[in-house]
């Protein structure tokens, strides 16, 4: 591993070399090209960085590039003489030593379970996991309209705990879905029954792996990540997240587990798999038993970074204030030869990033505020990043003037991408996402619109919208200190989130239009005579948007 990451420290200083000469170019938007943005992707989403989970090695070498790079570009250090601006999470584990689990019969005799591996789904679930209820196998919980498949549709499923397998139906040897979607049979297949189990009303859900898939447990099956599903985080020092107590629990169970809650039932797992497979029709029943579980946790704190460099502003006045440019450079990790390389998520926007300011750094007379470059970590455990930055902000807040945010700027709608869960923008559109915190800003935006070529999609936006992009994403930490924001995205494509999103599906000539068009905005707001007004701050809002 040690060999590894020398190798890596030798790119490093490959790349900073090989940028020295487009760094060159005369001119400012023009320094941003597709070739640099590719460059830039190519380190962060390289395989080498195993996908830049929060807490590993490869995140701190992604840190140590953004860094090296901002210095050769010339920004200021923006935390003293330091580009680092570190932080602590506490990372709450389950303890397997104090898991209990209980199957209770239908005539009052108990059997305990003991070392059998179990993963909470919910990051912001509760520390300590506690429930007891009847059990209802629900074949693989799927309800496809599509399929016209139902598991759910001759059970009660509120307030009981739910059995299902992982996956979907499958051909004799588990290798082909029977469905129309190679999906259901993919590691994603949570992401396409989520909606469903949770509209159950269940009092938790047990997953279990199907047979046919070969394994005992998900641990087997992707330990990187069940460990990420198995771990909550929360900032040090400060009270935990409040949790709600109407989210239902999500649980995969090892298959020991599930044969014993069948065992007396007549049924075994493996036969109920393939009586659904080969008729494509549920079997669902209710067990006649109750599970209770009970996971307490262990807490480790682990050391985070975001990096900061700035330009300072031209003007002796107006350089106090500040417009901050976001980015989020971490993403899910990867085992094995399955690594979730996030070359869209987020490396894209960290490459629009280091363009930017080299941009800015290009023009003889700089703007008149200052411009801060942000890439934060703890992104994908909850925006933990960048509400570390506004917690401790190294520049005032008061003087903050907008927040412009990118996250996924990298892609162009393909045949997959249609349906309302996968939003995906075309060659010459980007989504705007915003909530109209400030007039001034979107006149801003409207004008560069009509100037640079790119079409900008609002469809997406508001606090109110099904997807809940305006607030998953780092913006929100700025929008509620009453900072206006604008977020740009080219949307959700089907490889969110799984290792088919990688650097050579990426059109960066697309990624181009997009950091300029970015670049011009900020520039606009830079150079203001007067600051932008926030005349519709999210602290009027109310509980009613």
């Amino acid at each position: 591993m040690a060999g590894k990451f020398s190798k890596l420290i030798i790119v490093v200083i490959y790349s900073v070399s090989t940028l020295i000469v487009s760094a060159q170019k005369n001119g400012s938007i023009e320094t941003i090209t597709a070739s640099d943005l590719e460059s830039h992707v190519s380190f962060l989403a390289s395989p080498h960085l195993m996908g830049r989970m929060n807490g590993e090695q490869s995140l701190e070498i992604a840190a140590q590039y953004i860094a090296s790079q901002a210095k050769f570009l010339g920004l200021k250090p923006a935390n003293g003489d330091s580009y680092f601006q570190t932080y602590n999470l506490n990372k709450e584990i389950n303890d397997l030593e104090k898991t209990e689990v209980k199957i209770i019969s239908d005539d009052g005799k108990t059997t305990e379970i003991n070392k059998d591996p179990l993963f909470c789904m919910a990051p912001f679930g509760p520390s300590n996991v506690s429930f007891e209820g009847e059990v209802v196998f629900a074949g693989y919980g799927i309800k496809s309209d599509a399929n016209r498949y139902n598991d759910f549709s001759d059970i009660e499923t509120e307030g009981k705990i739910l059995l299902i397998m992982d996956r979907a139906p499958t051909s004799p040897d588990g290798t082909t879905s029977l469905f129309n979607n190679p999906e259901w049979i993919s590691e994603e297949n949570i992401r396409m029954k989520i909606s469903s189990l949770m509209l159950t009303r269940a009092k938790a859900i047990l997953i279990v792996a199907d047979p046919k898939s070969g394994y005992g447990s998900f641990m087997e099956i992707n330990p990187q990540m069940a460990g990420y599903y198995g771990s909550r985080f929360f900032e040090a020092g400060r009270e935990r997240r409040s949790y709600s107590g109407s989210s239902v629990n999500v649980i995969y169970i090892h298959r020991n587990l599930a044969d014993n809650i069948l065992k007396g039932t007549g049924f075994t797992l493996e036969a109920l798999q393939n009586e659904i497979d080969q008729n494509l029709k549920p079997v669902s029943f209710a067990v006649n038993k109750k599970v209770s579980v009970n996971i307490e946790p262990k807490i480790e704190t682990i050391t985070l970074k975001n990096v900061a460099g700035y330009i300072e502003g031209s003007d002796p006045a107006l350089k106090r204030e500040v417009v901050v440019y976001s980015s989020h450079y971490d993403h899910i990790g990867g085992y094995g030869d399955k690594i979730y390389v996030g070359a869209d998520d987020n490396a894209s926007g960290c490459a629009a990033l280091l363009e930017m300011a080299q941009a800015f750094m290009s023009l003889k007379t700089k703007p008149r505020r200052t411009i801060l470059f942000l890439w934060v970590s703890g992104e994908e455990l909850g925006l933990y990043g960048s509400a570390a930055y506004t917690r401790n902000p190294l520049f005032p807040l008061e003087n903050t003037v907008a927040n412009l945010n990118m996250d996924m700027i990298g892609r162009v709608k393909g045949v997959a991408d249609t349906t309302a869960q996968n939003p995906m923008s075309g060659q010459n559109t980007v989504f705007l996402i915003t909530d109209s915190q400030s007039s001034d800003l979107q006149a801003i935006a409207d004008k560069v619109e009509k100037r640079n070529g790119l079409s900008f999609d609002y469809s997406l936006s508001g606090v109110n919208h099904p997807l809940q992009l305006f607030s998953r994403s780092d913006h929100y930490n700025f929008v509620k200190e009453d900072i206006p924001i604008l977020f740009f995205s080219t949307g959700l494509h089907t490889d969110y989130h799984t290792p088919r999103d990688v650097i050579e599906l990426l059109d960066f000539n697309k990624m181009e239009a997009v950091t300029r068009a970015m670049y011009e905005i900020g520039l606009e707001i830079a150079n203001r005579k007067t600051r932008i007004a926030v005349d519709n701050p999210f602290s009027r809002w109310g509980r009613s948007r």
